[in-house]
Parts: structure tokens; C-alpha cells; sequence
């Protein structure tokens, strides 16, 4: 059977290896293919080098806001083109922070014998493919899911692909109107410890903001803009962060995906922080202290902001100067 994996991504720094290994582990080097949407952090390009040069076919032209947005029309036409040069028995999109899996009688699986057993019923289906749910991992417990009440994406077999929309949550075949559901799970890194979460966030907002201040911030999130939900997480602090994973329905243990990285050699250190080593109500205590002074000293910097002249220009730069000596001394997670 053979399956392709299409990707678009930008500046992946901490999944995207794993990502190509983990997948082309699945369905082979040659089947994966990776629109870079201008990355510009040097790791991230050395990864997709070195990707291309064993395989990976890698397209480095579209590299705009613009391209990103077209992602779905993007990768729809590749699937078109892929259907007419070569044999592809089915095409799944996916994004850097989804894996690829299965649901089993025993549980989800990544292992691609079960993958093919539950896409065969589906071979030259004229279905648009459903994936009915994903698992959403805990960035603070290990081996940890949750499956989200809506997170439906769909794929293609040979030949039916049309139209794909941006989030791939949408798609239309060429072949006929129906849906088809299957089998197919993916398990999705969405969450990062604290540091990554806020890093991934910054990230995405890069392209839209340059003042990345509590004020700049708000003001950004209630145009409900591109992206405008980093904006609200980058509003949040890391104790409310924190608590919002101790929910009960983050309890279904699967160590099924962690151990396909160790066992492809995959570092996923950075995509779990343990709780420390004393109790958590005192863990809750110190991270909301530090995140209520951290808010304290944001809402003074954004009022001076409203100050008039040059007794502003002055204030503002003295409190930035005796902010950033606070934060490394605080070294906030």
C-alpha cells in the first residue's frame, strides 16, 4: 500500500524531526512531502536539508503569509498532481504536531501493518476519508490524552481529492458526495510545556506583531484577527496554564506513540515538563504568586504607556530596564 503524507510548516524547531522520522518510519522517506512556509530559524532548515537529501521532497517556494492561507488549495493541487505522475493509494494531510495512527479492538496503534488493515475496506474509495477523533496529549503527565469533542479531519484515496480547506477539517471528492468514517486516529503534540507553548505561540504571531506587549496583545485578540487565539494564550500566565490540564477528562494513559520515539531513537523530552518534586498545592501557589507579580508589573508598564510626553519616554524606559533585570531574576518557566 502505498500512502503519502503532506505537510506545510514554518520554524518547527521542536517537532519537526520527529515528525519526518516518526512518518517516514510509517510510509517511507519518498512519501512524505513538506511545503517549508520560510522558515528562518537555522535548525529547522538544516532538519529539512538534510530531509531532502535522504528523500523527503521538500518545497521551499511558498513561503508567504499568503501561501499559508492557500495551504489547503496548496496541497489539494499537489494530490491532484500526485493522482496523474504517480501511484498513491491514499494521501493524508496533516499538520507538524499530528501523528498518524489507528484504532484497534486493543486500542490505538501506530504500527503501519494495522494502519494498511484499517485503510484497506477504503482503497479507490470515492469518499471524502474521515478521521473522527485525535488524542490531545498533557504537556505535565507523561503518556496522558484527552480526545477533544470536535476534531474531525478527512484524507483521500486515489483519485477523489477536490477541494481541502485550511484546516483540512473540510474536504470535497471529485468522485461523489458521501463521507466515509474510519478507523484512523492521529495523536496531536498541540501542547507544550509552558516555555515551548509561549515560544510556538510568539512564533505564529511573528508575521502579524512586533510590539508583543499585554496592551499590544488584548488589542489584537478582540480584532479576532489571523491567529488571534496566540495572542489570548500569550495573555495567559503559566499557573493558568497549568491548571487548565489538571481536568479529569485528561485521563486516558497511552504509551503507545512515546514508545514508537524510543524506539526510532525520537528525543521527546521537550514535549513533557513533570510536575516537581513537592506538593502541587504548593507548586499552584508559587507559579499563581509569580504569575499575579508578572501581571502587576505588565499592567504598570501598558499605564504608563498613557502617560503624557517625554516624563512617559522616561518612565517607560526605566521600568523596562528594571523589568528585564526582574524577569532574569525570576527566570519565569
Amino acid at each position: 500500500m502505498n500512502i503519502a503524507c503532506v505537510m506545510m510548516q514554518k520554524n518547527e524547531s521542536i517537532l519537526l524531526e520527529a515528525w519526518i522520522r516518526y512518518h517516514a518510519e510509517m510510509v517511507g522517506k519518498e512519501n512524505l512531502f513538506i511545503f517549508d512556509n520560510g522558515s528562518t530559524i537555522s535548525s529547522v532548515i538544516q532538519v529539512l536539508k538534510e530531509a531532502e537529501s535522504s528523500g523527503v521532497r521538500i518545497f521551499w517556494e511558498y513561503s508567504t503569509v499568503r501561501n499559508f492561507l492557500e495551504k489547503g488549495a496548496l496541497i489539494a493541487d499537489l494530490i491532484q498532481r500526485l493522482d496523474r505522475e504517480e501511484d498513491f493509494d491514499f494521501y493524508f494531510p496533516l499538520d507538524c504536531d499530528e501523528f498518524l495512527a489507528c484504532q484497534t479492538e486493543s486500542g490505538p496503534s501506530c504500527c503501519r501493518k494495522d494502519i494498511e488493515e484499517a485503510l484497506r475496506p477504503y482503497k479507490g474509495s470515492a469518499d471524502v476519508l474521515v478521521i473522527q477523533h485525535k488524542y490531545w496529549n498533557h504537556p505535565y503527565r507523561q503518556n496522558f490524552y484527552s480526545i477533544p469533542t470536535s476534531s474531525r479531519k478527512c484524507f483521500f484515496a486515489n483519485g477523489a481529492c477536490d477541494y481541502l480547506d485550511l484546516g483540512y477539517h473540510k474536504g470535497r471528492s471529485r468522485l461523489g458526495a458521501g463521507q466515509a468514517k474510519t478507523a484512523i486516529i492521529y495523536f496531536e503534540f498541540h501542547y507544550l510545556p509552558y516555555r515551548f507553548h509561549r515560544q510556538y505561540c510568539r512564533q505564529k504571531l511573528s508575521g502579524r506583531l512586533t510590539d508583543f506587549s499585554r496592551r499590544s496583545l488584548r488589542a489584537y485578540e478582540a480584532k479576532q484577527m489571523g491567529g488571534f487565539h496566540n495572542a489570548g494564550h500569550l495573555l495567559e500566565g503559566k499557573y493558568d496554564y497549568v491548571r487548565s490540564f489538571l481536568r479529569s477528562e485528561y485521563q486516558l494513559e497511552i504509551p503507545t506513540i512515546l514508545c514508537s520515539f524510543d524506539r526510532l531513537g525520537i528525543d521527546h523530552g521537550s514535549l513533557c515538563e513533570p510536575e516537581p518534586p513537592i506538593p502541587r498545592l504548593l507548586w499552584l501557589f508559587l507559579l499563581r504568586s509569580r504569575q499575579t507579580f508578572m501581571h502587576r508589573i505588565d499592567d504598570i508598564i501598558d499605564a504608563l504607556h498613557r502617560a503624557p510626553g517625554e516624563l512617559k519616554r522616561l518612565m517607560v524606559r526605566s521600568f523596562k530596564s528594571l523589568i528585564r533585570l526582574l524577569r532574569r531574576l525570576w527566570q519565569p518557566g
